[in-house]
């Protein structure tokens, strides 16, 4: 019964956040993978962080929607913290 919910989930939203040990976490919603963007695991984001690259990955084309807000969050310069 879960499983409609998933794919129609996966239909509406492509990466979604959800909690992890020190934050939050960018996810693909369709395979379950961590989201990686330069070579960097989208993991121990603040809440606001995390929904704006979810967000950013989510609309197409990506590299677009990223311009936008890299000038607004360091964690595309430094890596995400383990």
């Amino acid at each position: 019964m879960t499983q409609p919910l998933l794919s129609a989930r996966a239909e509406l939203i492509r990466y979604d956040i959800r909690r992890d040990r020190a934050g939050w976490t960018v996810y693909d919603v369709r395979s379950g993978a961590i989201a990686v963007i330069d070579e960097v695991l989208q993991v121990g984001l603040d809440m606001d962080e995390a929904d704006a690259v979810a967000d950013a990955l989510s609309t197409e084309p990506p590299s677009a929607s990223l311009a936008g807000i890299m000038p607004r969050f360091a964690w595309f310069q430094a890596p995400a913290r383990p």
